[in-house]
């Protein structure tokens, strides 16, 4: 009986993290209120989707409660991780809009203390088991929507008619999603040694989403992860071999970029796209003026886009188009917190993927993989997108995770001889 009792607890936890997981990628809930005619509100937000959080918040709390111990200890050992969401916290002292910086800083705070309970939860690999189930969920009911309800799977206005957004609010979302998905189901792919097909084939329709959105940063981001990942595999090998493979790699690489330079007009106008990266450039060099302004601290986490009343409408008076976020995490980044925000992360990160390259070198599973594909991921994404240190945000959760994993739990081992599924 209590062995019954405690494998239904087990579901029931493993169903709460799947549900919240969905939550925090934007699925569903946001795409059903826009179809209702909800218009998002820059500064209130959606008070049905905070409901939902607000729930996820408090579930998550109670299970931090039931390991507290554990969860301080984690803590403490990562420090820079830490100090960067502590300034996040602490800058409603000095944000241009302190109510709404201390309302988003706290959901932050709740952010990555999901993430903390990922960590201390599960190991990595159950982690990412979870992961697999969320976003194979999200595949499957992306393609039903899109199918099945049009109306709400593909965009029907706007400039991106005919662009799939399967059961996200938009179509960079769901190539967002599709992105992460095709990196960790690549790697499910290549280095483990059971159910192979369903990873394949959870691989390859990640890819088809990921065309059939239109969204390119994502595809260029995880085909980056996809190209270097025959260079990580050699890490471990401590031979010749391995420096005569980095300079090939590097060689064909810097001639494929060069090729693509080349041809960067031909391949953006069958596209759809200009020089500008559909404006980009323009928003990247008001942005870089606007952070001058308060260039050491910025000007408060998530205080800039407030939609016309806020700094934002400065930014809008000078385009041709209003964009409500940085396009570019690290230019975000120096918004909200500053060169200090951007200095403390630029130092964690580093040292976060040294870390992964130790856990790479150790051990070729999708566990010992994972970390290293995941941070490389992040590093170009975040060229055209805005996704660090972002409440109520799937990746920000998994960067957490993943680097408190890292710290409290032991390098994986060295995979044995025989063939047998790893994760």
């Amino acid at each position: 009986m209590k062995l019954q009792i405690a494998i239904q607890k087990n579901l029931f936890e493993k169903g709460f993290v799947v549900l919240a997981l969905l939550l925090f990628s934007d699925a569903l809930i946001s795409l059903f209120r826009r179809q209702e005619g909800f218009v998002l509100d820059a500064t209130e937000g959606d008070p049905v989707m905070q409901i939902f959080l607000f729930g996820v918040y408090a579930v998550t709390f109670f299970l931090i409660l039931l390991r507290w111990k554990s969860v301080m200890q984690l803590v403490l050992k990562e420090k820079l991780l830490i100090l960067l969401v502590a300034i996040a916290l602490f800058s409603v002292l000095w944000s241009v809009a302190p109510i709404v910086t201390l309302r988003r800083s706290v959901a932050l705070v709740m952010t990555t203390l999901f993430g903390v309970y990922l960590a201390t939860r599960y190991s990595l690999k159950q982690q990412l088991q979870l992961l697999a189930w969320t976003l194979g969920i999200a595949i499957v009911l992306s393609f039903l929507f899109a199918i099945a309800l049009p109306a709400y799977g593909v965009h029907q206005e706007g400039g991106h008619i005919g662009a799939w957004r399967g059961i996200f609010v938009h179509k960079n979302a769901l190539g967002r999603a599709m992105g992460l998905s095709v990196v960790l189901f690549s790697l499910f792919a290549l280095y483990s040694y059971r159910y192979r097909w369903i990873a394949w084939t959870g691989f390859a329709l990640s890819v088809a989403l990921i065309l059939l959105s239109t969204s390119a940063t994502p595809f260029l981001s995880s085909l980056i992860v996809l190209a270097l990942l025959p260079l990580y595999s050699l890490w471990r090998w401590r031979n010749p071999l391995f420096m005569h493979c980095v300079v090939m790699t590097v060689t064909l690489g810097a001639a494929m970029v060069l090729w693509l330079l080349s041809q960067v007009e031909a391949i953006l106008a069958a596209t759809g796209r200009d020089l500008t990266f559909t404006g980009r450039t323009e928003l990247w060099s008001v942005l870089l003026q606007a952070i001058q302004k308060y260039p050491w601290l910025g000007y408060g986490y998530s205080a800039f886009w407030l939609g016309w009343q806020g700094e934002s409408g400065r930014v809008w008076n000078v385009l041709i188009w209003e964009p409500t976020y940085a396009h570019n995490g690290y230019l975000q980044l120096g918004l909200d917190l500053g060169l200090l925000g951007i200095a403390v992360f630029v130092l964690g990160f580093s040292i976060y993927f040294g870390r992964s390259l130790i856990w790479a070198r150790t051990n070729q599973t999708a566990t010992g993989m994972f970390p290293l594909a995941f941070l490389t991921f992040l590093l170009p994404y975040n060229m055209t997108d805005s996704i660090i240190l972002q409440q109520n945000n799937i990746f920000w959760i998994f960067y957490v995770s993943t680097v408190f994993s890292m710290t409290i739990q032991p390098q994986p081992a060295k995979p044995p001889a025989t063939r047998k599924f790893s994760a």
